[in-house]
């Protein structure tokens, strides 16, 4: 009798360990993808977080020397301290700063350099801001909340030629 020395795998066997690999692909790729989506949304609230942060040390630095104007080189030190890829960023108070006057009480004045509201954008993602949390929409979705307050454009464009790369909006004051 001669012995059988026949040592690898049928057809059958192989294509039974390719079907369980294709099945085990088809479940894993769409979870992965999940995660990548989730982990760049995380990423854009970092961002908006960062920018915010910077705003607002801006803010109490302006508070704490008692000056009354948000200046181009105080809205680019923000974009330099942020240090994120936004497109746009602007930040709301209740108050006016430039409007603020001796006479103006302790609460108006916290008011007026305290960011109530922001609007961060960044690759086609809104991020706005409400006071208390971040809520993410798409660019251009109707949902997007209209933001109310003294606007004050922290910047406007990212600008590789520009050192740094934000470009600071224009001083304009508005009530939306």
């Amino acid at each position: 009798m001669k012995k059988n020395n026949n040592k690898g795998f049928t057809l059958v066997e192989l294509i039974v360990v390719l079907v369980i690999l294709a099945i085990l692909a088809a479940i894993l790729v769409p979870a992965l993808l999940g995660y990548i989506d989730r982990a760049r949304e995380k990423q854009y609230v970092l961002n908006a977080k960062s920018a915010l942060t910077a705003a607002q040390a801006e803010l109490s630095s302006l508070y704490g020397e008692d000056k009354q104007e948000f200046l181009q080189a105080r809205k680019l030190q923000v974009a330099k301290t942020a240090d994120v890829p936004g497109d746009v960023f602007t930040i709301y108070t209740s108050e006016d700063m430039t409007a603020l006057t001796k006479a103006s009480t302790t609460a108006v004045r916290h008011a007026a350099y305290t960011v109530k509201y922001a609007r961060y954008e960044e690759a086609g993602k809104v991020l706005i801001f409400d006071g208390k949390s971040w809520t993410t929409y798409e660019s251009g979705d109707s949902s997007i909340p209209s933001l109310s307050g003294k606007e004050i454009p922290i910047w406007t464009a990212y600008d590789d030629e520009a050192d740094p790369m934000w470009t600071a909006a224009a001083d304009t004051k508005k009530t939306n």
